[in-house]
């Protein structure tokens, strides 16, 4: 008897849906028939709340008095704190039903060692245990069953599922037909039994980051088998040095629930109407037990986008809610545009009719697998696997998107929620894939569609300066079509005004500071919001689309008046979590919530370079790409002919967005490229300080982050993609009047060339000689304004 050390107590009409913490503790410790003999043995370490045969929490036990009203004789008061986590993790809804079964007492003795033992059997399931990877087969049969056709990832070529059983899967191919057909085969298909998969899936799993080269025991099929796993919600696909990997997703833990969704919306309603401040939750609430829970119902609010990274109130999205017809159906969407909870709806989308227990099972070992700890050192451990993936579990449940059982329910299914979803690559239709290369084919060919035409290394050059960095500037003649060049560009990519993903914001001459373009504080102190913080939060909401925003006729005013604090905090960037964040853009005290710069938004400028504009400071020009947009062929009329209208493809924001913040985010992947880069400039860099004009770290290490771009897509040569560089990054900072400046210029053309420059009529560039002759092409275009007119600058037309 001394071994039984845990009360279990029905709480039965005492509970009631949606209790907060506080009113669950109550219940569950006030006035009980329990043995004085007992409690005061000293054996007895926890108390647990149970409502309809689950636990609902877990207490330890620290004292206890009786209960002095007359009408509770012989009951007593327990008195505790929530009981430690991986307790809790193990026990919160474990159905006890046969510890209480045959009994009418409210009360009953058991032994946590029991419990956690229950526990353990109920997640693991005998058939899990029997065989570990009976939980990934079921995935693969899954897959199998739904797919008819996986694409290889690096050449497009399809592998045909045309039949499948509980052994494995037959697959066709183009060259198994042919071979078929010309009787070199006895069957047109190929048998890959799920054991093989099974077998490199193993593989996989102990590098987590696997090339064709890592599947040793399975080679031969490693292309389909790559492209199979990457139909998994929880496998991404990454080129790195020209080299094709799939990789696990990875997430921390503080980006899994830990809270219920009651005790969730019980802190909201606290904050909306009690007016409490989420970052002062410590403060408020002095009991450990509750601050604990609240804590953790504030991660939850964090999740569902109610607060932002430093806790505070997304003031749009609360409004949101509040203003929301069916707040269930709000709360689902909001759910789904989480990364790891849409990952398990997903995952739960390929389970259905299957065992809840094995559900629960094969999420919390996915779980334990992609899953580190908050500070990223180690894998998450199965107890807290378990109690994370319950929660989630739970939240789906609650919000109508899967049923009891855990399935996803059909009048909810979404097709791009369910089956594969990998942000890497653009998706046309389940089948097909595209490259990076066909990205682009696709935007040079939708602008051409439009009856606009623009060199295809432009669109590339566009596409990588934009990757690079989110702020790029057009410069160029009036009418060179600068404009509709980034209306189309965006729009190629499923961007438009209707949708809310491009926004046009011409730039009046009169702007002297930011106020017009983020807003300002009228006379009343309310908050009067400019044109680019509407599209800032637009974005924000909407994190996994691409949101571009273009100043037009950006230098009508001077640039540094009203863009010097967009400019100063883009350059805050940095990684927190896995995430790209920067500093304040506009305080809390200001606009009521703190605004920053998302990472999904790009702003591209357009200059035009005349008597009515403004010149650009270095500031400026250092952080952006300048594209000159000078060229006119009005004799080029061939692209109109045959056009046909190009649908947009719709591509998710993880697509376009920089892999890279800092040179050593770069330097893991590929420290060649670094390198060439850097002698380049460092030769530059010797001629550039004759005028104090030579680059400094950013220059460098945006050039560097274009230049590997580039090189993961195959798209251009070194050279002719560092000719864009010196082009964009360099040759704008220059400009004077003096010898110095001739002398400059003359050494760059050298530098460019390989050959003096000399006074000749026409262009002296020999194009096969020449490594950087776009920017060979500029200096001669300088230096020729430097002898006319004893002054010269990039931007002088």
């Amino acid at each position: 008897m001394s071994n039984e050390d845990t009360i279990l107590i029905k709480i039965g009409v005492s509970y009631k849906e949606g209790m907060t913490p506080e009113e669950l503790y109550h219940a569950t410790s006030v006035s009980w028939v329990i043995s004085e003999n007992r409690i005061s043995s000293g054996d007895l370490k926890y108390y647990c709340a149970v409502y309809n045969n689950e636990i609902k929490e877990i207490y330890n036990l620290n004292d206890y008095e009786k209960d002095n009203h007359p009408d509770n004789k012989g009951r007593f008061i327990l008195f505790g704190e929530i009981a430690e986590e991986p307790i809790r993790s193990k026990l919160l809804d474990l159905n006890v039903r046969d510890i209480h079964k045959g009994s009418g007492n409210p009360i009953k003795y058991v032994k946590m060692e029991d419990l956690l033992t229950i526990a353990k059997n109920e997640v693991l399931g005998e058939k899990i245990i029997e065989n570990p990877d009976n939980s990934m087969k079921l995935i693969f049969m899954s897959i199998a069953k739904n797919k008819s056709e996986i694409r290889t990832l690096s050449t497009n070529k399809p592998n045909w599922i045309t039949n499948s059983n509980e052994a494995g899967i037959l697959v066709e191919t183009e060259t198994s037909r042919e071979k078929f057909s010309q009787g070199e085969k006895q069957k047109p298909y190929s048998t890959i039994t799920y054991d093989f998969l099974l077998t490199a899936w193993e593989e996989f799993l102990n590098v987590r980051t696997a090339s064709s080269n890592d599947f040793i025991k399975t080679k031969g099929r490693s292309r389909f088998i790559m492209a199979f796993f990457h139909e998994l919600p929880f496998v991404d696909k990454v080129v790195s040095n020209n080299t094709l990997y799939i990789k696990l997703k990875e997430f921390t833990t503080d980006q899994l629930p830990e809270a219920s969704l009651e005790q969730t919306l019980q802190l909201l309603n606290d904050i909306t109407n009690k007016e409490i401040d989420p970052k002062a939750v410590s403060q408020i609430y002095n009991e450990d037990s509750i601050k604990r829970l609240k804590l953790r119902a504030r991660q939850g609010l964090k999740l569902l986008g109610f607060l932002n990274e430093d806790f505070q109130i997304q003031q749009s999205i609360l409004k949101e809610y509040k203003d929301a017809l069916n707040k269930i159906e709000y709360l689902s969407k909001r759910i789904l545009q989480h990364q790891y909870l849409l990952l398990v709806y997903q995952t739960l989308s390929l389970l259905k009719g299957i065992d809840k227990s094995d559900k629960l099972s094969l999420l919390s070992k996915i779980g334990m697998i992609i899953v580190k700890n908050s500070r990223g050192s180690n894998l998450m451990e199965l107890s807290v696997s378990q109690y994370r993936t319950r929660n989630i579990l739970n939240w789906l449940r609650e919000t109508g998107l899967v049923n009891e059982e855990w399935d996803v329910l059909d009048d909810k299914l979404d097709a791009k929620y369910t089956i594969s979803s990998n942000p890497p690559m653009v998706r046309e239709d389940k089948s097909k894939i595209f490259s990076i290369n066909e990205i682009i084919e696709h935007i040079n060919q939708y602008i051409a569609s439009k009856g606009f035409y623009y060199p295809k290394e432009e669109v590339i050059n566009l596409f990588l300066s934009l990757k690079t960095k989110p702020f790029v500037i057009l410069s160029g003649i009036s009418g060179t079509g600068k404009t509709k060049m980034v209306q189309w560009f965006a729009e190629s990519l499923g961007a438009t005004e209707k949708n809310g993903q491009f926004t046009l914001i011409p730039v009046r001459p009169d702007w002297s500071d930011g106020s017009d373009l983020l807003g300002y504080v009228d006379i009343k102190g309310d908050f009067k919001e400019g044109p680019l913080t509407k599209a800032i939060k637009t974005a924000r909401e909407n994190s996994n689309l691409p949101y571009f925003v273009l100043l037009d006729e950006m230098n009508l005013a001077r640039v540094e008046y009203y863009f010097s604090d967009i400019l100063s905090v883009m350059e805050s960037r940095r990684w927190e979590d896995g995430k790209v964040v920067s500093s304040t853009l506009l305080s809390e005290e200001a606009t009521k919530e703190e605004i920053t710069l998302p990472n999904n938004l790009y702003v591209i400028g357009t200059v035009n370079m005349d008597e009515t504009t403004h010149p650009f400071s270095k500031k400026v020009l250092d952080r952006a790409n300048t594209i000159e947009f000078n060229r006119v062929e009005l004799d080029n009329l061939s692209f109109l002919h045959d056009l046909e209208e190009i649908d947009p493809l719709v591509i998710g924001q993880s697509q376009l967005a920089s892999k890279y913040l800092h040179l050593k985010d770069l330097y893991k992947v590929d420290t060649e490229i670094i390198e060439k880069a850097t002698s380049e400039l460092v030769r530059i860099n010797k001629s550039l300080q004759l005028i104090n004009a030579h680059i400094g770290y950013r220059v460098r290490d945006e050039i560097s982050f274009y230049l590997a771009y580039n090189k993961e897509g195959d798209l251009m040569t070194f050279e002719e993609a560092f000719d864009h560089c010196i082009l964009q990054k360099i040759l704008p900072r220059l400009s004077g009047s003096d010898s110095r400046i001739d002398q400059l210029l003359r050494e760059l053309y050298l530098l460019f060339t390989y050959t003096e420059y000399q006074e000749y009529e026409d262009s002296p560039i020999d194009e096969q000689s020449a490594i950087y002759p776009k920017s060979a092409r500029k200096v001669i275009e300088m230096l020729r304004r430097l002898q006319a007119d004893g002054f010269t600058s990039f931007w002088i037309s």
